[in-house]
């Protein structure tokens, strides 16, 4: 076992309510606080010389200088396997055309298709690693990704094998989830419903 520490300040966020409001007198923060790790697995989190006195034998992480922990957060809902850029899409939505408009014109999700059917396997794993690092560094540590830019059955396949190429080489744990229903792709001959049986049945 080993015993790190200590922390400035922990914020467990143990006894929170599920759903409501969090006040920050719910928030439980102990001060000069230590983490007791048992392999990968979290034993104790106390005050650093509580945990020292009850545990004589494990080794010691001593950190030096001021230090907040707090557990990682969980993103459950992104899209950062794609290709391409949507920054003239933003332009165009801060002057005031309507998303449709956009759309009309060739921008919009269509034209993510594009860029991310164009782009390899490796090239949008890299990116979706690349984004993640970003998030993780802003506490994320769980980041869902779905596809949904490729909207056809290999196109579909390619963006997931993507971000399992991804996952592989992120810090962070990435989970996929295939979004091949986004919405109906503009080279698809045929209806919304015809569409999602495709998706269904491909």
């Amino acid at each position: 076992m080993k015993l790190i520490g200590p922390f400035t300040q922990i914020a467990t966020m143990n006894n929170l309510p599920e759903k409501g409001a969090l006040h920050d007198d719910l928030l439980e923060v102990i001060a000069n606080g230590g983490v007791l790790v048992d392999g990968e697995r979290i034993a104790d989190v106390d005050e650093y010389d509580v945990l020292a006195r009850k545990h004589p034998g494990a080794d010691r992480e001593y950190l030096g200088g001021n230090h907040v922990l707090l557990p990682g957060f969980i993103d459950c809902h992104t899209h950062i396997c794609f290709a391409g850029s949507r920054a003239q899409d933003y332009s165009l939505r801060l002057s005031g055309v309507s998303y449709i408009d956009i759309a009309k014109r060739g921008g919009g999700i269509q034209d993510t298709v594009r860029a991310t059917r164009s782009a390899t396997r490796q090239e949008l794993a890299e990116l979706t690693a690349m984004r993640a690092q970003k998030v993780l560094h802003q506490g994320v540590t769980t980041i869902e990704v779905k596809s949904g830019y490729g909207l056809s059955k290999e196109e579909e396949i390619k963006i997931l094998y993507a971000i399992r190429d991804a996952a592989a080489i992120s810090v962070a744990d990435i989970v996929p989830t295939c979004l091949a229903a986004h919405l109906k792709p503009s080279d698809f001959d045929g209806t919304e419903r015809e569409y999602l049986e495709y998706v269904v049945n491909e």
